[in-house]
């Protein structure tokens, strides 16, 4: 055997036994308040909170900046295309002269 090959095989031995030993104590702490999984959960919560909020103050800074609400919807068409929609003209809508 070569001495890559032994050192591989040992690096491999090294690394398969953490993980072994991270997920044993991965599950006997997972029902524990403080387990690693508790933390991770409440870590993951904690930033999709904060991408709400954060979310939230953007919406309605952008709705103070365009004048308009999206809680509140209107549909402000102009006429012309409201006539067409209507499937008349806008000379049909407009009062004679």
């Amino acid at each position: 055997m070569s001495a890559t090959s032994t050192f591989l095989k040992f690096t491999a031995g090294v690394a398969l036994g953490a993980a072994i030993g991270v997920g044993i104590y991965l599950v006997a702490t997972s029902d524990s308040e403080e387990g690693v999984i508790h933390g991770i959960k409440e870590s993951i919560n904690h930033a999709l909170e904060e991408g709400r909020r954060a979310a939230e103050q953007r919406r309605l800074e952008l709705e103070r900046e365009l004048g308009f609400s999206l809680d509140e919807p209107t549909l402000d068409v102009p006429s012309s295309v409201a006539s067409s929609i209507a499937g008349t003209s806008s000379q049909d809508t407009m009062a004679p002269q």
